[in-house]
């Protein structure tokens, strides 16, 4: 085959000039600084210039100073051209810096005020630890100083040769997939890069027909000497893709959609589209290249054009014209994100424009998602949960391509299990558990006002709490008008808190025959000075652990207060005999609300009624204070009752603290623990998995007997207490409410045991195994892949939210017991 390397190179350069000038058409001075001089400040090592490190690795090769560049260092840094030549021009053979080349949606129609800068900065081979390390230290004071301008920049070191082969595995961030991907990584480089400095990249001048060969390829050209490797930087080909990278690629967007929503759903469906090519893709790069190459100015050359083109083209083959609307709309509003001052006369507003007269839109249509930061809560979870319906959608048709092509996920386990996480906090529907609505829709969905209405024996409505975000109106109160429904007021209080509904300047009404407006405002109060909304992202490693703790509020007599039917408070009386008060003994804490924050940043919830209200509440919370676990970070208890507010609110938080302190061993367990709860003795007992309770009869405890039926979700039976003693107790601290965990343990006898956790906590044991691990877990994922997969795929009937993919661990022998570590067959034998 032969090539004609300098019309190729002409073509690259045309078109790395046409992005360049789209990236700087509407954005501010700062990012124009930013974008035109990142280069230089890689190239220069300067005491006098931002990011400069001493000894610091820097220099790029072929590197050229542009006018804009050489005015900022005479302007801004009083540089001399003497100096500038001296420091700029070096004589020197060879640069620690092959390239430099920005990436992603900047240069394309998606490109907003807030767009954020992806560079590869591509190093010399054989760069020292010492060397790479300083180098590091420099690009961290360059983002730093992007910052201190507005303009968010992340520098990638990158390795030529390590990412050719098939060794670029960094951790999972939120700005790098890890191992989930490499192929489709470099697609969207290839398709997106601009080169800022350096040599050119080899693989967007080669026009090699099949791009599988294109390592031959470039070999028999370096032999025949057509090319010289050292000219160019080469990231390699497009030609060995696998399925494991389209699943993996996958569960990565939908971890990237819980904070770019917009963005992911046009990427996910892009994935969708390429899978049902696989393995025969026509990759959006390898298009652009035969178009460059074939000399095609006509042509955009927009990533996220091409990308919503070749979705389009997918869904209307599909005949799926609903999701094709969707789509549209999100790439709409990602393409109009946050550009509120753009240029009336820009390329990027006149292409809008005309795409959304090509769609038929309204001029209605336009302006209500030209308007999308002013929605408000019904139409921001409308188009909350139609995010989601059709993610999920995709991600259906994609665990269908993982099961057709038999996709092993135990490749990454590490990753998946942060993946997986992930999405699960963001997606997971569970009772007690506040559903936060996504903050990127609408940046302020405050209300004037919102009623809380309380509804007992209805015929039309549930039980329950209902909130409506206006001034009370009861004769207009119907199924239209509610915006939301809780089974406890707490939960409905949080939901509304937590997702801005209700701020400080909201007006609150309640109508509820147990409660008062001024107790309402107080327990508001209380939970926003507990309990902030905005807290630091969850990190990789909190997501690696169970979910603890983090943060408690304890709401005592919120929404029933038996002491509003004394006639007057006792002045003198024992804390304790508040559980069992009077000749009725009756226990004086009614009701019991708890909301907490965990490590993973979920809000939860559970509330607790009646005579054993407290008794219920600490069973359940010491339930999910792992034992050796970190204590929670602070525990507020507020009571709300008509009498004795002071002394309830002490015996209940020495009681959590008590049990608290128990459970993570900060404090030994008493070996006689009584508390008597409405007339009845109850002995406590401190295990692995929290508190068992008993009840006493005359002072003697009576073996045999349990909780009584209307206590039966705290009932620790015989059988259960037999089971825990069968299993390692290191594995209560990994268990993981809500997740499939499976514990494998090695047998002197070369077979194993398998200690599997279902979503519930649930334990089943399976000993004496044989076989390989490495087999069942491939079969565990194929059973899981494949369930609930054959039916209806109609996307309106079916939302599936179950992102907790089964966890695997293996159980090592450690001095100080058993360790546990994720499960790997590289890593642990079998």
């Amino acid at each position: 085959m032969n090539y004609d390397i300098d019309s190729a190179k002409k073509q690259v350069e045309y078109l790395d000039k046409i992005r360049f000038k789209r990236a700087l058409l509407g954005t501010s001075p700062e990012f124009k600084q930013v974008f035109q001089t990142i280069s230089l400040l890689l190239h220069l090592n300067h005491k006098k210039l931002p990011g400069y490190i001493e000894n610091a690795p820097a220099g790029i090769a072929r590197f050229e100073l542009s006018d804009y560049q050489q005015d900022f260092l005479i302007d801004q840094f009083n540089f001399t051209k003497q100096e500038i030549k001296k420091s700029v021009f070096s004589h020197r053979s060879s640069f620690p810096i092959l390239g430099v080349y920005v990436m992603g949606s900047i240069a394309s129609i998606s490109q907003t005020s807030i767009s954020d800068l992806d560079i590869w900065v591509c190093h010399f081979e054989e760069i020292s630890p010492t060397g790479r390390n300083l180098l590091n230290k420099k690009i961290e004071a360059l983002q730093k100083w992007a910052l201190t301008l507005g303009v968010e920049i992340t520098l990638y070191l990158m390795d030529q040769k390590r990412f050719r082969c098939f060794r670029y595995a960094d951790p999972l961030t939120a700005e790098n997939c890890g191992s989930a991907q490499y192929m489709l990584l470099l697609d969207e480089f290839y398709r997106s890069a601009i080169r800022l400095a350096g040599k050119p990249l080899l693989w967007l001048h080669l026009a090699v027909e099949n791009e599988k060969d294109y390592e031959k390829e470039v070999e028999r050209l370096i032999d025949d000497n057509t090319i010289d490797p050292n000219d160019w930087v080469d990231f390699g080909g497009l030609g060995a893709f696998s399925a494991n990278e389209y699943f993996g690629a996958s569960l990565w967007q939908l971890y990237k959609g819980i904070d770019s929503p917009y963005k992911s759903v046009l990427k996910i469906l892009l994935l969708e589209t390429y899978s049902a090519d696989y393995p025969d893709t026509y990759l959006i790069a390898q298009e652009f290249k035969a178009r460059l190459l074939n000399g095609d100015k006509k042509h955009h050359f927009d990533p996220y054009l091409t990308m919503l083109e070749r979705v389009t083209n997918y869904l209307i083959s599909l005949k799926d014209l609903q999701r094709l609307e969707f789509v549209r709309r999100c790439f709409y509003i990602k393409a109009n994100e946050y550009n509120q001052t753009i240029t009336r006369n820009s390329w990027r507003l006149s292409q809008l424009e005309n795409l959304a007269k090509t769609w038929g839109w309204s001029p209605s249509l336009v302006q209500e998602l030209n308007q999308i930061a002013c929605w408000k809560i019904k139409r921001v979870r409308e188009s909350h949960n139609n995010l989601i319906k059709f993610l999920m959608f995709s991600y259906r048709h994609l665990m269908q391509f993982a099961r057709k092509y038999k996709v092993n996920s135990s490749i990454m386990p590490q990753d998946m299990s942060i993946l997986t996480r992930k999405l699960y906090t963001a997606f997971e529907e569970l009772p007690g558990k506040i559903t936060l609505l996504n903050a990127v829709i609408s940046s302020d969905l405050s209300e004037n006002s919102i009623t809380f209405i309380e509804v007992k024996d209805n015929a039309i409505f549930k039980d329950g709490w209902y909130l409506v975000n206006q001034k009370p109106d009861l004769s207009g109160f119907n199924h239209q008008r509610y915006t939301e429904y809780g089974e406890s007021l707490n939960k409905l209080v949080a939901w509304a808190y937590f997702n801005r509904l209700l701020t400080p300047k909201t007006d609150l009404h309640i109508f509820s025959p147990s409660i008062s407006q001024e107790k309402l405002r107080q327990f508001v109060t209380d939970l926003r000075l507990s309990l902030p909304i905005s807290v630091p992202l969850v990190s990789n490693d909190e997501l690696s652990h169970n979910c603890e703790i983090k943060n408690l509020v304890v709401a005592i007599n919120l929404t029933s207060d038996p002491t509003a039917n004394l006639c007057e408070a006792k002045t003198s009386i024992i804390a304790s005999d508040l559980f069992s008060f009077g000749p009725d003994e009756k226990s004086l804490v009614g009701s019991i609300d708890l909301t907490y924050r965990n490590l993973w940043n979920e809000i939860r919830t559970l509330h607790f009624e009646g005579p054993n209200a407290i008794l219920l509440a600490l069973k359940v919370l010491s339930n999910k204070i792992y034992r050796g676990a970190t204590p929670p970070k602070s525990v507020n208890v507020f009571c709300y009752s008509q009498y004795y507010q002071k002394t309830l609110r002490n015996i209940v938080t020495a009681l959590l603290n008590k049990c608290i302190n128990i459970q993570v061993g900060v404090s030994d367990a008493p070996q006689n623990n009584l508390l008597r709860v409405a007339g009845k003795n109850w002995q406590f007992f401190f295990e692995e998995r929290g508190i068992s309770l008993q009840e006493i009869h005359n002072s003697t405890l009576l073996d045999n007997n349990e909780f009584n039926v209307e206590l039966q979700d705290v009932i620790d039976s015989k059988e259960a207490m037999q089971i825990r003693k069968q299993y390692p107790y290191e594995i209560d601290a990994f268990a993981s409410e809500g997740f499939l965990q499976f514990f494998f343990e090695n047998n002197p006898d070369h077979t194993f045991n398998v200690y599997i956790l279902d979503e519930a906590n649930h334990i089943e044991i399976y000993r004496n195994c044989e076989g390989k691990k490495e087999q069942k877990v491939s079969e565990i994922n194929h059973i899981y892949q494949s369930a609930g997969l054959d039916g209806n795929n109609n996307p309106y009937k079916i939302v599936q939210r179950n992102f907790n993919y089964p966890q695997f661990y293996q159980l090592l022998p450690d001095k100080d017991g058993i360790k546990i570590v994720p499960f790997h067959s590289r890593l642990v034998s079998t």
